[in-house]
């Protein structure tokens, strides 16, 4: 009975230590991992001061792409205007755009499919028809031109930043597919540019 009882003790003990061992090896690691927290944090601050927050990107991205070209002013209404009827007509092609003299609407020529429909559209956004028809010589040019109606406004208000736009029109000449961009500069004078539409 007494050799029993030993060898009970002995299974405690054992069964202790074990769980003693345990004890102390995650107190150990909890420490490391302690110990180890300050050097992470040490170098997510380096890295963090080596990149960019999402605002500081936004805006060096809207600057570099400002001074290669792909990107021109955007401050002109006539944005706002295209990306209205880009909402409305999806996969339409503008071909005109002529601004009110009072800058209040825009008359907006975009084709879609076969038809080139004519709308009136104001800076905020509202959309009316005023007109659908089959234009093939409009929908033909829609169909070769590879530079879009945003596309030639960047590039002009790249070269011009402070003017106004009057109008943009494809039009072709001599065989040569074109857009037609009349400016108004800020001094009152006109601007007119042509820039390839293929």
């Amino acid at each position: 009975m007494f050799k029993d009882s030993n060898a009970t003790r002995t299974k405690l003990f054992g069964g202790l230590a074990g769980v003693a061992a345990l004890v102390l090896f995650s107190a150990c690691s909890a420490d490391d991992s302690a110990e180890q927290t300050p050097a992470d944090q040490d170098t997510q601050t380096h890295t963090t001061q080596g990149t960019q927050t999402p605002e500081e990107t936004t805006e060096d991205t809207q600057t570099a792409d400002a001074t290669d070209g792909t990107q021109g002013s955007g401050n002109d209404a006539v944005f706002d205007v295209i990306d209205a009827v880009e909402a409305e007509y999806d996969g339409g092609f503008i071909v005109d755009i002529d601004r009110d003299d009072n800058g209040s609407s825009y008359d907006v020529d975009v084709v879609v499919g076969n038809e080139v429909i004519e709308l009136d559209v104001t800076p905020d956004g509202n959309i009316s028809v005023d007109e659908r028809e089959s234009e093939d010589d409009k929908v033909a040019k829609a169909e070769r031109a590879t530079v879009t109606v945003t596309d030639a406004l960047n590039e002009a208000f790249n070269q011009h930043a402070d003017a106004t736009l009057d109008q943009i029109d494809l039009d072709e000449d001599d065989g040569s597919l074109r857009w037609e961009v009349e400016l108004d500069g800020t001094d009152g004078s006109d601007i007119e540019l042509d820039i390839p539409a293929t």
